[in-house]
């Protein structure tokens, strides 16, 4: 019996190299659009979720958590219908909104819809949902560029003295200083909206349905527990 010699067995190892590159080449070719695009999100999807854990570990941020259409309507509904919001539109005044981890960009469109925001601004410390944010404004909300924008900033360095709405989905771990630094900076007649998680010694107000808390300013810093929306 005869054996290969190097040669031989250097010329086989390339044709199975290239023929497993052509076969792989040729499967990825004949995957179906909708199959592509599905990995595309997943991995995305991934690399958020993994990019968003430090800010968690470090008690500085939380996950990307999407605020859901019920909790969205259920928070715009809140938030028209407050006193000291009604007053302010009737009278004209320029109003601002800030969504702290905008994640990807959904409240801060739904807010420049509300026709009640000048500017409607979020902020992300996660690249790549800043990115997927930012490519959403571009190419599928042109008619809001003027209304919204986005930056990558960590929410503890933003300034919020000049804005009348606030919106966070926080995690309970940093939810009693996320109330120190919004007390320190937040005007009289703000609102503050919380997704799920209350505020540490915060009082929301009442008539809202499901997870969501509202709280207005500074009303909410007087004396009493923090009541439940429910």
């Amino acid at each position: 019996m005869s054996s290969l010699g190097l040669d031989d067995l250097l010329s086989s190892s390339q044709s199975l190299l290239i023929n497993g590159d052509e076969d792989a080449s040729s499967s990825s070719s004949q995957m179906h659009p909708a199959v592509k695009a599905g990995l595309a999100v997943g991995f995305v999807a991934n690399l958020a979720l993994l990019l968003s854990l430090p800010p968690v570990i470090m008690r500085r941020g939380a996950p990307y958590l999407p605020t859901f259409s019920r909790s969205s309507n259920v928070m715009w509904e809140r938030i028209r219908s407050s006193p000291s919001i009604k007053s302010r539109l009737k009278n004209g005044e320029s109003l601002s909104f800030v969504d702290l981890g905008s994640g990807d960009g959904r409240l801060v469109f739904q807010a420049a819809r509300q026709n009640m925001f000048v500017k409607s601004i979020g902020y992300e410390i996660n690249p790549v949902l800043h990115g997927f944010a930012a490519g959403r404004r571009i190419i599928q909300a042109p008619m809001y560029w003027s209304k919204t924008s986005f930056a990558i900033r960590d929410l503890w360095k933003v300034s919020l003295h000049n804005v009348d709405v606030v919106a966070v989905y926080g995690l309970q771990p940093i939810m009693k200083d996320l109330g120190k630094k919004l007390q320190a900076e937040l005007r009289p007649g703000s609102l503050v909206v919380s997704n799920v998680f209350s505020i540490p010694g915060w009082r929301a107000e009442k008539g809202s349905k499901g997870n969501i808390f509202l709280y207005s300013v500074p009303d909410c810093w007087s004396q009493g527990s923090t009541r439940s929306v429910s």
